[in-house]
């Protein structure tokens, strides 16, 4: 898996808000306080391993918590060139206190690397990591989240979505496993969120 990880703190352009609210009635879900709204999210009703990831990333067990989700695909414009099926999820520290501590998304995001920089499964997937600027609440407070984006290529549309499948699983698991760790490094029960 190709990794790429960017701080754009500093980086006003990038800036994102949570809560947040889309032109197109789209609206940010709470999905820890409530996971049956998972249902409302048209992206995760079309793909299930989205869905099974909103449901890991955001239980108990999850030191993160997702504030929007989205998948698209592209398909080759050219013969022989490949098809594309992306998502880009937007997370967040669960505990409100960690989101405005950026070396807490620093952590995170060097470990993630740590993980992958050891996955031999060549370039068909890739993921970019983007540390950005957040503005929270209706206080608009400064804060980070961090934004995960997952690419898989493939000859065949069908197969490249299958890839993604298989991505956004692991994604899954070594977000799981960063938590479980900084829980650890933290000295943060898992009943104490």
């Amino acid at each position: 898996m190709r990794v790429e990880a960017v701080n754009s703190l500093g980086v006003s352009s990038a800036a994102i808000e949570i809560p947040w609210g889309g032109a197109g009635g789209d609206v940010y879900l709470d999905l820890r306080e409530n996971p049956a709204a998972i249902a409302l999210i048209r992206a995760a009703r079309e793909n299930s391993p989205l869905a099974g990831f909103l449901t890991a990333v955001n239980g108990a067990g999850s030191l993160f918590s997702t504030a929007r989700a989205k998948v698209w695909e592209e398909s080759a414009s050219q013969a022989g060139a490949e098809f594309t099926f992306h998502s880009r999820v937007d997370l967040m520290f669960a505990r409100t206190e960690f989101n405005f501590i950026p070396e807490r998304y620093e952590d995170a995001v060097q470990r993630l690397v740590t993980l992958w920089m050891k996955d031999s499964s060549g370039d068909t997937l890739s993921v970019r990591m983007e540390i950005l600027p957040c503005a929270y609440g209706d206080s608009k407070k400064e804060g980070a989240a961090l934004r995960l984006t997952l690419t898989s290529r493939s000859a065949s549309a069908e197969q490249a979505r299958v890839r993604w499948g298989l991505g956004i699983v692991r994604v899954q698991q070594a977000l799981l496993f960063v938590s479980r760790a900084m829980r650890q490094k933290l000295g943060i029960d898992n009943d104490g969120d």
